[in-house]
């Protein structure tokens, strides 16, 4: 397994209290699933999918700054040392 740190930026920084979490997992499924068994409650429902066990499709995640979509999602395997980021959308002009 490999020790991540998780960063929430914007919503996810607010709601849970925390800039930076650290896990052990093999997938970036693995860890978002973690965090969202342990702060999952603290989280709005625009953030999660209707069930609550999911991030809603629409958050941004990060690995080492690279967007997981263009990666293998989440079955994106992760190495010691890996930074996984985690935001809402936010638009403007």
């Amino acid at each position: 397994m490999a020790k991540v740190e998780l960063n929430l930026l914007n919503i996810f920084a607010l709601k849970v209290k925390k800039n930076t979490l650290q896990y052990e997992a093999k997938t970036v499924g693995d860890i978002i699933t973690r965090f969202l068994n342990e702060y999952g409650e603290k989280l709005d429902s625009s953030i999660l999918s209707k069930n609550r066990k999911k991030l809603n499709p629409q958050m941004v995640i990060l690995l080492n700054g690279q967007n997981i979509t263009y990666m293998k999602s989440y079955k994106t395997k992760l190495k010691d040392g890996d930074k996984l980021y985690i935001s809402f959308p936010i638009s403007g002009g």
